[in-house]
């Protein structure tokens, strides 16, 4: 088997972070050849190319780039010596070669916890040496595995002040990206977890987390995915950010599956069926990747 779970992970699943083995980064994926082709496979117009500025307190936005016109070899070689961090998405999905990475990962993952996995996306992360991710939130859940490189994983709970409601809500309802706010003595909170090759991790729902690579090319899988009572959780945000937005209302998250959760997530579809609201946000495209010198260089955001 490719993963193996603690024993006690489905005691733990949803309530902390919980962290696995595995043997994936032992596979051709992790290898430069590897890599370069999924580059080359991989559709370049959904693409994520991101830099991001220095950590600090606030929020902290990352700047969005493009990679048109440049093999995946080269492209490798640019992540390698620069600050750049590619975002491969639903890599099962997009690169037939692959298809089979969502039952690798999920299917021990269901074993262990019990649950049923469903929204299966599992992306592949290729990124620079010392970059530094910025503090986010996704609002699925995510298992992160290592492949190649070492990370740390800054973990902070899934709760107000490090995850306020309404800001949850804006990343749900697509506001603004998954950068939320950073302030430093989050870090009396936080748990810290070193991640090598070989390693996974998954964690509550919701819950930020920040990530500084070590001092080499860092490749990761990043899987998105919902159980059933993820995706009320996700639905029941959802109707709580309309419901504040429209109404000024102050509405409460249920914890537990109950009548108030599942009638939340109820009243988000039916609002995704009808509403219009306003236009997604989308962060300008502000540099891209230079086939003559694999290097960043900026661009006009309007062009």
């Amino acid at each position: 088997m490719e993963f193996t779970w603690p024993e006690n992970t489905r005691a733990k699943f949803g309530r902390s972070a919980i962290c696995g083995t595995h043997k994936l980064h032992e596979s051709e994926l992790a290898s430069d050849a590897g890599l370069a082709g999924l580059l080359d496979a991989y559709p370049r117009d959904k693409l994520g190319v991101y830099t991001f500025p220095p950590h600090s307190e606030g929020r902290v936005e990352a700047r969005h780039g493009r990679a048109p016109d440049i093999s995946g070899a080269d492209l490798l070689e640019a992540v390698k010596h620069g600050q750049i961090w590619l975002n491969l998405r639903a890599v099962n999905q997009n690169v037939a070669e692959h298809s089979n990475l969502g039952e690798t990962v999920f299917a021990p993952l269901d074993e262990a916890t019990g649950q049923r996995t469903m929204k299966r996306d599992v992306g592949v992360l290729i990124s620079s040496p010392g970059i530094h991710v910025h503090y986010h939130l996704d609002i699925p859940l995510v298992c992160l595995v290592q492949l190649r490189g070492t990370k740390t994983l800054h973990l902070y709970p899934a709760r107000a002040p490090f995850a306020p409601l309404d800001q949850i809500e804006a990343v749900a309802l697509r506001e603004r990206e998954e950068d939320i706010t950073y302030r430093d003595d989050f870090e009396a909170a936080a748990e810290a977890f070193e991640l090598t090759p070989g390693q996974a991790i998954t964690w509550p729902q919701n819950a930020p987390h920040r990530v500084q690579n070590g001092d080499a090319l860092n490749v990761s899988l990043s899987c998105e995915f919902m159980t059933p009572k993820a995706l009320l959780r996700a639905n029941a945000i959802f109707a709580n950010g309309v419901l504040r937005r429209s109404m000024n209302l102050s509405p409460s998250l249920p914890e537990r599956v109950g009548p108030s959760l599942v009638g939340k997530a109820m009243l988000a579809r039916a609002l995704k069926a009808v509403r219009k609201g306003p236009p997604q946000h989308v962060t300008p495209i502000t540099f891209e990747v230079d086939p003559a010198t694999r290097s960043v260089v900026d661009v006009d955001p309007g062009a």
